[in-house]
């Protein structure tokens, strides 16, 4: 029945039909948005993220890029994909994994920072959003 929840919420969402595997995979997930886009950092630069730093993309395997930075005095981190089924496969899991570390650790660098407390998957990417989802909404909103 989670499932089947949240599978509507992500139709809602402009996301398309992902296999009953990635569902299972992505149950976990807080949101599906534009499964149907791919984006760059400079796609969320035009939506008026600030970038920061990069980070090393073997902290984190099959992301193509990581990036730290900040949109409305939060911080979001963005890793990048090849696919969004690649985002799904690889990104969620590292994702709900970095929900559970402590608040020391971002993109696999040892520095401090406030904690992130939800993610969404958006396109090619996973945003790592701090306090909660709404700190990403708003900047998934504003894509072009």
């Amino acid at each position: 029945m989670l499932i089947v929840a949240i599978a509507s919420a992500c139709t809602d969402r402009d996301s398309v039909g992902i296999s009953a595997e990635d569902a299972a995979d992505a149950s976990t997930s807080t949101s599906i948005f534009h499964a149907d886009q791919t984006f760059t950092t400079d796609s969320f630069i035009a939506a008026g993220w600030k970038k920061s730093k990069e980070y090393d993309t073997a902290t984190v395997p099959e992301s193509t890029e990581i990036w730290y930075g900040f949109f409305n005095q939060k911080d979001i981190e963005i890793r990048f994909y090849e696919s969004h089924e690649s985002a799904l496969a690889h990104g969620v899991p590292h994702a709900q994994e970095s929900l559970q570390k402590d608040g020391a650790r971002i993109g696999g660098v040892n520095t401090v920072r406030t904690g992130y407390s939800a993610y969404a998957v958006v396109g090619n990417a996973v945003m790592m959003c701090e306090l909660e989802l709404s700190s990403c909404e708003t900047l998934i909103n504003d894509l072009p």
